[in-house]
């Protein structure tokens, strides 16, 4: 192997380990947004839980059933998001 080709296949290596490290930095950007998601739906469920405790109401699995559905979303997409990255990185290792 010539150095033009030790040359080409080192540019083509640092060009493969880039667009992974943007891919990486998407990915961390996605489950950011997934966390900021959960942290809302979280706080309203404390939002629901207080209003319904004001006005005496019951508090009940009900009441919160849609937001935890959410919840749930957003934690599963966090972890398809995890597993993604990680094999990005396995690839790149």
């Amino acid at each position: 192997m010539g150095l033009m080709d030790k040359i080409k296949e080192s540019a083509k290596n640092m060009d493969e380990k880039a667009g992974d490290y943007i891919d990486v930095s998407k990915i961390d950007s996605k489950i950011r947004d997934e966390q900021r998601n959960v942290e809302k739906l979280t706080t309203e469920l404390g939002t629901k839980a207080l209003e319904a405790l004001r006005e005496s109401k019951e508090v009940n699995a009900d009441l919160f059933a849609e937001t935890y559905k959410k919840i749930q979303e957003c934690e599963e997409r966090i972890k398809a998001f995890e597993e993604e990255k990680a094999a990005i990185k396995s690839k790149s290792a």
